[in-house]
């Protein structure tokens, strides 16, 4: 080899020496770009080989952190769960305004991640980062005087209520619109009353959200009271 060749050749290594190294692949970074195949396209959309060219490695490198979709989707609900702001809630408000603010920082994530539902329907809680927004809803519960079991019972509903607003929304207002439709095509002297309520309906969702969360928690505050 002529010696100008050999040169290039150790200055062409010296310098693929030099480059800087992919970043290190982890569990955050897997869990994360998860979470955005997801958000962007669909659950139906992740698989461990779509994750894996997501990230720009074999697919079988994600195993060593997730040894399967299952492990994946319980990462997915603590990434999801664990990105609630728990610093909504101020202990020095009333308990009513304190369960509309933990309600609400739920939805929000929620809706940031409506795509993701599905995951959370199907896969509760089940590491501490996921169940800190559960203590907290519990905590507040008990702060207003329900007794353990009613206060968990109350979480529970709260959250089903959340979680069933989020669906609702994530069908987009033209279904929404659809089931009006229809409702209003009913027979006004056979459905008096929804005929009428609908004549008087009007009010943003994010309204009838709040209406909701206040009435469960005045419920569960009547509760503790009794």
């Amino acid at each position: 080899m002529p010696k100008n060749s050999k040169k290039s050749a150790h200055r062409w290594l010296a310098g693929k020496q030099r480059q800087p190294s992919a970043a290190p692949l982890d569990r955050e970074k897997i869990v994360s770009a998860a979470l955005a195949i997801v958000d962007r396209e669909g659950l139906e959309a992740l698989s461990m080989r779509r994750l894996g060219a997501e990230l720009g490695v074999d697919p079988m490198a994600v195993y060593y952190y997730l040894p399967n979709k299952q492990a994946l989707f319980d990462a997915i609900v603590e990434a999801v769960m664990s990105s609630i702001d728990l610093g909504v809630d101020d202990p020095s408000r009333p308990a009513e305004e304190r369960i509309l603010n933990a309600a609400g920082a739920y939805r929000r994530v929620l809706l940031a991640h409506a795509n993701a539902l599905p995951i959370l329907l199907g896969r509760g809680p089940a590491t501490p980062a996921a169940m800190r927004p559960v203590e907290l809803l519990v905590g507040i519960l008990r702060d207003a005087g329900l007794p353990p079991a009613k206060a968990l019972a109350g979480m529970n509903v709260i959250a089903a209520t959340v979680r069933g607003a989020v669906g609702i929304g994530a069908l987009g207002v033209s279904g929404g619109d659809e089931c009006d439709d229809h409702w209003r095509a009913l027979p006004v002297a056979e459905f008096p009353l929804l005929s009428e309520a609908l004549a008087s309906s009007g009010e943003s969702f994010e309204k009838l959200f709040d209406f909701g969360i206040r009435a469960l928690a005045r419920g569960l505050l009547a509760e503790a009271s009794a």
